[in-house]
């Protein structure tokens, strides 16, 4: 008998130091939230911890996480994550299964953007953070969801909670703000959970996460490259690969550096190296678009963008293979063609954050004419699937996933005569 108690407390013994103390798959990782995303190197799933980073299972083969953000007086959290190898074709976390990428070209993805509830004192604009159908993103979230898409595609703006709830207003009573861990969970690791669930995210930029709001969160959360413990004001393009499809993403956060000059160089540069990353017909993502209109968040009246980067491309040309701009910023949705002189812009900024006031189309941005520009002041999202080859349809929908508007890409110019 007491051989067998010596013998059973040597295997627990093993069985203890087989598994590192950093790791657990016990309760005691709470995960806050867990998603996939592309990288600038790949996939990697992640997951926001309070506790030891656990283990994910990966085909069945159990891996450890590693930690890639520790905690801080901010972010009292844990950010762990593991590679997710080319061909993975299941992946769970503490039981529940999450979105591995297909092999092939997206069958569907969602597009979405703009989403954080917004509550500033510098434009006088206060959101029903606490009503759904005053900040719906939740809503468009769970809609977005039911169409099952391979890939979503968020056009960046997370965080908007950036100034108190004034006393007295119960539509937004009791909201964090500031670039801290509270806010993060409020506007956006919480509420995006229906889609962290059903299909790996291509994260973009927004101007909202420049190192002067909510950068410090966008770098230790759902920046593509490894975590620096710093914010950066700018990072370098880089690929997307799924299937045939090939998007670059890049960081417009920013349009003058620290010094207050303008970026317009750097940009430059940066549509240079596209040009050497997209070396076959694909997409260009930013947040800020290279063209689009919508109205001024302060004075209603209409706004064209952006000089810096349409400088930029003056001085680069825009890269050969763009056929597609994917953006946001402006709190619409839109879509712009010009003819073959220019591939289509489209703009997806409508997925929670206040909307701009409607306002009348300009005939031509920078010195090219719009055709048939499609402008919807709504809430929700787009959906794209591929037809043939380089043919995609474009459809805008509202918060519930009904169809406002259906567009057919053709690879040079966006048709919405189609029924």
């Amino acid at each position: 008998m007491t051989q067998r108690i010596h013998s059973f407390s040597l295997l627990l013994m093993f069985t203890a130091l087989a598994v590192p103390a950093a790791y657990s798959n016990t309760e005691d990782a709470q995960i806050i939230a867990s998603w996939v995303q592309y990288v600038s190197d790949g996939v990697e799933v992640r997951a926001v911890i309070s506790g030891k980073c656990p283990f994910v299972e990966l085909d069945g083969k159990q891996m450890p996480m590693f930690l890639r953000a520790a905690p801080t007086g901010e972010h009292p959290n844990r950010v762990c994550a593991a590679r997710v190898p080319a061909g993975t074709k299941s992946i769970r976390l503490s039981g529940k299964t999450l979105p591995a990428p297909v092999d092939t070209t997206p069958g569907r993805i969602v597009v979405m953007g703009d989403t954080g509830c917004r509550v500033s004192k510098k434009h006088g604009l206060y959101q029903a953070c606490n009503n759904s159908s005053i900040w719906p993103f939740e809503k468009v979230a769970s809609s977005a969801a039911t169409f099952n898409p391979d890939l979503v595609i968020h056009t960046g703006d997370y965080i908007y909670r950036e100034s108190p709830c004034p006393a007295g207003n119960k539509g937004c009573e009791g909201t964090p703000y500031g670039d801290n861990q509270a806010t993060w969970e409020a506007d956006w690791l919480r509420p995006s959970h229906p889609i962290h669930t059903t299909a790996p995210i291509v994260f973009l930029r927004g101007n909202h996460e420049s190192c002067a709001r909510a950068g410090n969160g966008w770098f230790r959360y759902l920046d593509a490259r490894p975590y620096t413990g710093r914010c950066q004001q700018t990072t370098a393009p880089w690929l997307m690969e799924a299937g045939s499809l090939r998007m670059v993403v890049l960081d417009t956060a920013d349009l003058k550096s620290s010094d207050k000059e303008t970026l317009s160089g750097l940009y430059t540069k940066q549509l240079i190296e596209t040009d050497k990353l997209l070396r076959s017909p694909g997409w260009l993502a930013t947040h800020r678009p290279f063209w689009g209109f919508g109205a001024d968040d302060d004075t209603g009246e209409a706004v064209k963008l952006t000089d810096v980067l349409q400088d930029a491309v003056r001085r680069a040309g825009l890269p050969q293979e763009v056929r597609l701009l994917i953006g946001a910023h402006l709190h619409l949705a839109e879509v712009l063609s010009f003819h073959k002189q220019r591939p289509p812009q489209l703009i997806v900024g409508n997925g929670g954050t206040e909307l701009v006031r409607e306002t009348v189309p300009p005939e031509q941005i920078d010195g090219l004419q719009i055709l048939n520009p499609q402008v919807f002041y709504q809430y929700g999202f787009v959906t794209m699937e591929p037809v043939a080859d380089t043919n995609w349809t474009i459809v805008f929908r509202d918060v519930e996933g009904r169809v406002i508007q259906r567009c057919l890409f053709n690879g040079h110019m966006v048709d919405c005569t189609i029924h």
